[in-house]
Protein backbone atom coordinates (compact mmCIF):
# COMPACT_ATOMS: atom_id res chain seq x y z
CA UNK A 1 0.00 0.00 0.00
CA UNK A 2 1.36 3.13 -0.95
CA UNK A 3 1.48 5.76 1.66
CA UNK A 4 -0.49 9.23 0.85
CA UNK A 5 2.76 11.04 2.31
CA UNK A 6 6.28 10.61 2.70
CA UNK A 7 6.86 7.50 5.57
CA UNK A 8 10.49 9.75 6.45
CA UNK A 9 8.08 12.83 7.11
CA UNK A 10 5.67 10.57 9.83
CA UNK A 11 8.67 9.03 11.74
CA UNK A 12 9.76 12.95 11.74
CA UNK A 13 6.32 13.65 13.36
CA UNK A 14 5.42 11.25 15.49
CA UNK A 15 8.67 9.93 16.64
CA UNK A 16 11.33 12.96 15.72
CA UNK A 17 13.61 10.14 13.98
CA UNK A 18 14.10 12.61 11.08
CA UNK A 19 15.13 15.20 13.60
CA UNK A 20 18.18 13.08 14.69
CA UNK A 21 19.52 12.89 11.08
CA UNK A 22 22.71 13.72 10.29
CA UNK A 23 21.38 14.89 6.84
CA UNK A 24 18.88 17.16 8.18
CA UNK A 25 21.20 19.63 9.82
CA UNK A 26 23.40 19.42 7.06
CA UNK A 27 20.93 20.47 4.84
CA UNK A 28 19.92 23.54 6.96
CA UNK A 29 23.71 24.41 6.95
CA UNK A 30 23.34 24.76 3.27
CA UNK A 31 20.55 26.92 3.36
CA UNK A 32 22.32 28.84 5.34
CA UNK A 33 25.75 28.89 4.08
CA UNK A 34 24.96 31.69 1.27
CA UNK A 35 24.14 34.06 3.50
CA UNK A 36 27.24 33.74 6.47
CA UNK A 37 30.72 35.05 4.82
CA UNK A 38 32.79 32.28 3.72
CA UNK A 39 35.38 32.37 6.80
CA UNK A 40 31.79 32.06 8.51
CA UNK A 41 30.77 28.85 6.72
CA UNK A 42 33.76 27.14 7.15
CA UNK A 43 33.37 27.49 11.02
CA UNK A 44 29.76 26.99 10.61
CA UNK A 45 30.61 23.60 8.78
CA UNK A 46 33.52 22.12 11.21
CA UNK A 47 31.32 23.20 14.00
CA UNK A 48 28.42 21.29 12.73
CA UNK A 49 30.50 17.86 12.51
CA UNK A 50 32.01 18.52 15.87
CA UNK A 51 28.45 19.31 17.64
CA UNK A 52 27.02 15.88 16.20
CA UNK A 53 29.57 13.95 17.46
CA UNK A 54 29.84 15.63 20.77
CA UNK A 55 25.55 15.38 21.20
CA UNK A 56 23.73 14.63 18.18
CA UNK A 57 22.67 16.22 14.76
CA UNK A 58 19.43 18.29 16.99
CA UNK A 59 22.46 20.07 18.66
CA UNK A 60 24.08 21.10 15.03
CA UNK A 61 20.78 22.72 14.60
CA UNK A 62 20.50 24.57 17.65
CA UNK A 63 23.88 25.85 16.82
CA UNK A 64 22.89 26.95 13.17
CA UNK A 65 19.59 28.33 14.85
CA UNK A 66 21.20 30.27 16.64
CA UNK A 67 23.57 31.63 14.20
CA UNK A 68 20.56 32.23 11.70
CA UNK A 69 19.80 35.21 14.22
CA UNK A 70 22.58 37.23 12.49
CA UNK A 71 22.27 36.11 8.88
CA UNK A 72 19.66 34.68 6.22
CA UNK A 73 17.10 36.42 3.86
CA UNK A 74 16.75 40.35 4.55
CA UNK A 75 19.69 40.49 7.11
CA UNK A 76 23.26 41.67 6.74
CA UNK A 77 25.44 39.44 8.48
CA UNK A 78 27.64 41.64 11.33
CA UNK A 79 31.36 41.85 10.88
CA UNK A 80 32.11 39.92 14.00
CA UNK A 81 29.69 37.14 13.14
CA UNK A 82 32.80 34.39 12.79
CA UNK A 83 33.69 35.56 16.20
CA UNK A 84 30.47 34.55 17.71
CA UNK A 85 30.23 31.28 15.73
CA UNK A 86 33.41 30.12 16.70
CA UNK A 87 33.02 30.95 20.49
CA UNK A 88 29.47 29.19 19.99
CA UNK A 89 30.78 26.18 18.67
CA UNK A 90 33.22 26.32 21.77
CA UNK A 91 31.28 26.85 24.02
CA UNK A 92 28.63 24.33 22.92
CA UNK A 93 30.81 21.85 23.49
CA UNK A 94 31.44 22.25 27.35
CA UNK A 95 33.73 20.28 29.40
CA UNK A 96 31.78 17.81 31.38
CA UNK A 97 32.45 13.97 32.58
CA UNK A 98 30.62 12.39 29.15
CA UNK A 99 32.85 14.57 26.74
CA UNK A 100 35.68 14.25 28.46
CA UNK A 101 35.33 10.61 28.21
CA UNK A 102 34.42 11.11 24.73
CA UNK A 103 37.89 13.15 24.08
CA UNK A 104 39.89 10.05 25.82
CA UNK A 105 38.69 7.61 24.28
CA UNK A 106 39.51 9.50 20.87
CA UNK A 107 43.05 11.12 22.07
CA UNK A 108 44.34 8.77 24.27
CA UNK A 109 43.99 6.32 21.58
CA UNK A 110 45.78 8.10 18.97
CA UNK A 111 48.55 9.58 21.54
CA UNK A 112 49.15 6.46 23.01
CA UNK A 113 48.25 7.55 26.09
CA UNK A 114 47.45 5.44 29.67
CA UNK A 115 44.97 7.45 30.87
CA UNK A 116 43.85 11.72 31.06
CA UNK A 117 42.55 12.95 34.67
CA UNK A 118 39.93 15.60 34.54
CA UNK A 119 38.91 17.52 37.53
CA UNK A 120 35.18 18.15 38.27
CA UNK A 121 33.55 19.58 41.43
CA UNK A 122 31.01 17.23 43.28
CA UNK A 123 27.84 19.68 42.25
CA UNK A 124 29.27 19.17 38.38
CA UNK A 125 28.46 15.60 38.81
CA UNK A 126 24.82 16.29 40.11
CA UNK A 127 24.59 18.36 37.29
CA UNK A 128 24.42 15.16 35.26
CA UNK A 129 20.66 14.52 36.59
CA UNK A 130 17.69 16.52 35.87
CA UNK A 131 17.56 19.94 36.88
CA UNK A 132 14.39 19.15 39.62
CA UNK A 133 16.36 16.50 41.19
CA UNK A 134 19.83 17.97 40.71
CA UNK A 135 18.87 21.41 42.64
CA UNK A 136 17.95 19.22 45.46
CA UNK A 137 21.39 17.98 45.76
CA UNK A 138 22.95 20.76 45.27
CA UNK A 139 21.03 22.25 48.00
CA UNK A 140 21.96 19.87 50.65
CA UNK A 141 25.64 19.89 48.93
CA UNK A 142 25.67 23.68 49.76
CA UNK A 143 24.58 23.30 53.08
CA UNK A 144 27.22 20.66 53.99
CA UNK A 145 30.13 22.93 52.18
CA UNK A 146 30.87 20.43 49.74
CA UNK A 147 29.73 22.00 46.51
CA UNK A 148 33.55 23.34 45.50
CA UNK A 149 34.64 19.84 46.67
CA UNK A 150 36.52 18.44 43.69
CA UNK A 151 37.05 14.48 42.36
CA UNK A 152 39.26 13.43 39.70
CA UNK A 153 38.18 11.27 36.89
CA UNK A 154 40.71 9.14 35.14
CA UNK A 155 39.43 8.30 31.53
CA UNK A 156 41.36 6.13 29.09
CA UNK A 157 41.25 4.47 25.89
CA UNK A 158 42.94 1.38 26.35
CA UNK A 159 42.74 -1.19 29.25
CA UNK A 160 39.91 -3.49 29.79
CA UNK A 161 38.62 -1.87 33.05
CA UNK A 162 39.50 1.83 32.77
CA UNK A 163 37.96 1.22 29.40
CA UNK A 164 34.95 0.31 29.92
CA UNK A 165 34.48 2.95 33.06
CA UNK A 166 35.20 5.80 30.24
CA UNK A 167 32.77 4.22 27.78
CA UNK A 168 30.27 4.26 30.71
CA UNK A 169 31.35 8.03 31.25
CA UNK A 170 30.96 8.69 27.60
CA UNK A 171 26.82 6.91 27.17
CA UNK A 172 25.63 9.48 29.42
CA UNK A 173 26.63 11.86 26.52
CA UNK A 174 22.41 10.58 25.20
CA UNK A 175 20.91 12.11 28.11
CA UNK A 176 23.06 15.60 28.47
CA UNK A 177 20.39 17.37 27.02
CA UNK A 178 18.31 16.64 30.13
CA UNK A 179 20.74 18.12 32.61
CA UNK A 180 20.76 20.94 34.87
CA UNK A 181 23.85 21.21 33.78
CA UNK A 182 23.15 21.52 29.28
CA UNK A 183 20.09 23.83 31.00
CA UNK A 184 22.24 26.43 33.06
CA UNK A 185 25.26 26.32 29.39
CA UNK A 186 21.96 27.43 27.31
CA UNK A 187 20.55 29.96 29.60
CA UNK A 188 24.74 31.12 29.44
CA UNK A 189 24.68 31.63 25.76
CA UNK A 190 21.90 32.88 25.48
CA UNK A 191 22.12 35.83 28.16
CA UNK A 192 25.84 36.03 25.98
CA UNK A 193 23.85 36.64 23.04
CA UNK A 194 21.53 38.89 24.39
CA UNK A 195 24.09 41.19 26.08
CA UNK A 196 25.55 41.02 22.16
CA UNK A 197 22.04 42.47 21.11
CA UNK A 198 22.26 45.11 23.49
CA UNK A 199 25.27 46.54 23.18
CA UNK A 200 25.20 46.35 19.35
CA UNK A 201 22.47 48.99 19.19
CA UNK A 202 23.81 51.43 21.69
CA UNK A 203 27.95 50.93 21.61
CA UNK A 204 28.23 49.32 18.03
CA UNK A 205 32.13 49.67 19.12
CA UNK A 206 32.28 47.85 21.87
CA UNK A 207 30.26 44.71 21.02
CA UNK A 208 33.13 42.68 19.61
CA UNK A 209 34.59 43.04 23.48
CA UNK A 210 31.24 41.22 24.42
CA UNK A 211 31.43 38.80 22.00
CA UNK A 212 35.05 37.66 22.88
CA UNK A 213 34.19 37.98 26.97
CA UNK A 214 32.54 34.22 26.34
CA UNK A 215 36.81 34.00 26.56
CA UNK A 216 36.68 33.69 30.16
CA UNK A 217 34.91 30.94 30.15
CA UNK A 218 36.82 27.59 30.14
CA UNK A 219 38.09 25.07 31.61
CA UNK A 220 36.61 22.76 34.10
CA UNK A 221 36.36 22.23 38.05
CA UNK A 222 36.41 25.70 40.46
CA UNK A 223 38.38 27.16 37.57
CA UNK A 224 35.27 26.86 35.47
CA UNK A 225 32.82 27.91 38.29
CA UNK A 226 35.02 30.90 38.85
CA UNK A 227 35.36 32.20 35.70
CA UNK A 228 31.65 32.32 34.87
CA UNK A 229 30.85 34.01 38.06
CA UNK A 230 33.11 36.43 37.03
CA UNK A 231 31.65 36.77 33.73
CA UNK A 232 27.95 37.32 35.06
CA UNK A 233 29.64 40.08 37.12
CA UNK A 234 31.03 41.37 34.52
CA UNK A 235 27.41 41.89 32.90
CA UNK A 236 25.30 43.10 35.94
CA UNK A 237 27.54 45.71 37.06
CA UNK A 238 28.78 46.92 33.98
CA UNK A 239 27.26 45.72 30.56
CA UNK A 240 23.91 45.39 31.96
CA UNK A 241 23.65 48.91 33.62
CA UNK A 242 25.05 49.92 30.30
CA UNK A 243 22.54 49.25 28.47
CA UNK A 244 19.57 50.00 30.77
CA UNK A 245 20.95 53.56 31.30
CA UNK A 246 21.93 53.35 34.51
CA UNK A 247 25.38 54.30 33.70
CA UNK A 248 27.06 56.01 30.92
CA UNK A 249 30.53 54.09 30.25
CA UNK A 250 32.48 54.26 27.08
CA UNK A 251 32.36 50.15 26.85
CA UNK A 252 34.89 50.38 24.37
CA UNK A 253 37.30 51.94 26.22
CA UNK A 254 36.48 50.31 30.07
CA UNK A 255 35.73 46.71 29.16
CA UNK A 256 39.27 45.21 27.38
CA UNK A 257 40.63 46.24 31.17
CA UNK A 258 38.29 44.62 32.98
CA UNK A 259 38.05 41.60 30.73
CA UNK A 260 42.13 41.64 31.57
CA UNK A 261 41.57 41.33 35.21
CA UNK A 262 38.97 38.82 34.92
CA UNK A 263 41.51 36.53 32.92
CA UNK A 264 43.93 36.40 36.15
CA UNK A 265 40.63 34.65 37.73
CA UNK A 266 39.87 36.93 41.13
CA UNK A 267 37.73 36.26 43.32
CA UNK A 268 34.24 37.87 42.14
CA UNK A 269 34.34 40.31 44.82
CA UNK A 270 37.69 41.67 44.28
CA UNK A 271 36.30 41.93 40.33
CA UNK A 272 33.00 43.78 41.79
CA UNK A 273 35.53 46.41 43.32
CA UNK A 274 38.02 46.92 40.30
CA UNK A 275 34.75 47.07 38.26
CA UNK A 276 33.80 50.12 40.35
CA UNK A 277 36.54 51.87 40.42
CA UNK A 278 36.84 51.72 36.66
CA UNK A 279 33.88 52.90 36.32
CA UNK A 280 34.21 55.80 39.13
CA UNK A 281 37.55 57.23 37.06
CA UNK A 282 35.72 56.76 33.94
CA UNK A 283 35.06 60.37 32.48
CA UNK A 284 31.82 59.08 30.87
CA UNK A 285 30.27 57.81 34.11
CA UNK A 286 27.12 59.23 34.98
CA UNK A 287 24.89 58.22 37.58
Amino acid sequence: MKLPVDFRLLKERYFGAASRRPWVAEKRLEELAPYLQPETAEIAQRAVASLMAYQDPDYALLYLSRLARYAGPDKTPPAFLSDIALRLDRRMRYIDPPGAAQAALVESGESGAESVRHVFCLCDLVGLLPPRVADRICKVLSRLGWSDRTVGLHFAARGGLRRRWTRMWNLLRYVRKYSQRAKIENAWVERWLHMIDRVHRIQPGAVIHVVRSADLVESEGPAYHRSVANWHVIVDRLIKPTCDGSLTVDLAAVLPEVLSVAEERPEAAVLAQRIDSLVRSSPAQQL
